[in-house]
């Protein structure tokens, strides 16, 4: 077995796991925490784990695991979240979560346009209005969730303002003129729909393909809009037109929302200056630009 999982977890592990871990093996997309793929007797597990200062991180996964479990049951359609098995702290500062493993295949159009399905369906079931979700986090960023009554607000006060906040000292005054007109134009730029439970992360990397079905993981949860998942998709690409097409027919979003993904992206483009730094400066202004555009 691997000796890289730290020690003060094993025994929390193997209690959960109600045996020994026979081998423990990295799996890429560990950027923000260690992630191992856990072999034992009672079959295949993903432990996530991290020292980082974020208190309650995989409580707060978990619970969004959770929420995005139970929205696909209630409008079946073939897309799978993991199984939560345990989460909490561990001596030496380390949090952890373990969850059921999802296999991963190839790519085929029956998965693709499935996952477009599936994810219709998750929009479609009804949630009690925007925000209202435990906070949690994106990336390693603290994501805030209170209740507002449009999607505008939430989208203003919840996400773009809390980041630029974190952003000032990369933004210039042009920058931030820019986003005061957004905030203005806000409202009328976002289509009225009713709220929906998202994803909130669902860039190319936290979607898997399985044998038995398309597959969401690594969720940064919350009751918006729903094009916010449709626009991820689009922002570092990956995700094929088929998937587009099959959401689109299941579930037609207001036209336009092409052209709106610039709007949504403009807060995974400013986490990214706040967690990596102003060389995504140029595509947050790029994003921002057309926005104000339109």
């Amino acid at each position: 077995m691997s000796r890289s999982i730290a020690p003060s977890l094993l025994p929390l592990l193997e209690q959960h796991l109600g045996g020994p871990i026979l081998e423990a093996t990295p799996l890429s997309g560990g950027d923000i925490n260690d992630v191992y793929r856990l072999r034992t007797g009672r079959g295949d597990f993903v432990l996530k784990a991290s020292r980082r200062a974020l208190p309650h991180l995989f409580f707060a996964e978990a619970q969004g695991l959770g929420l995005l479990r139970e929205a696909a049951s209630r409008r079946p359609a073939g897309l799978l979240v993991p199984e939560v098995l345990a989460h909490g702290d561990a001596p030496g500062g380390w949090q952890y979560l373990l969850q059921s493993y999802l296999s991963p295949t190839a790519e085929t159009p029956e998965s693709q346009e499935a996952l477009g399905r599936g994810l219709a369906a998750l929009h479609s079931v009804p949630v009690p209005g925007f925000g209202g979700t435990a906070d949690n986090s994106f990336g390693t960023l603290p994501q805030f969730n209170p209740p507002f009554q449009s999607a505008a607000d939430f989208f203003w006060n919840a996400r773009l303002r809390p980041q630029l906040r974190l952003a000032q000292k990369h933004l210039s005054g042009d920058d931030t003129d820019n986003f005061e007109a957004l905030h203005q134009r806000l409202p009328k730029l976002i289509p009225a729909q009713p709220p929906s439970l998202v994803h909130g992360d669902l860039w190319h990397g936290n979607l898997l393909h399985t044998a038995a079905g398309p597959a969401l993981i690594d969720p940064a949860a919350a009751h918006s809009h729903r094009e916010v998942d449709l626009a991820a998709m689009k922002l570092f690409g990956g995700v094929a037109e088929r998937v587009f097409d099959a959401y689109a027919e299941a579930f037609p979003p207001v036209s336009g929302w092409q052209e709106r993904a610039d709007l949504w992206n403009l807060y995974p483009l400013l986490a990214h200056v706040n967690m990596f730094g102003a060389g995504y400066l140029g595509r947050t202004r790029a994003a921002l630009k057309s926005i104000l555009n339109l």
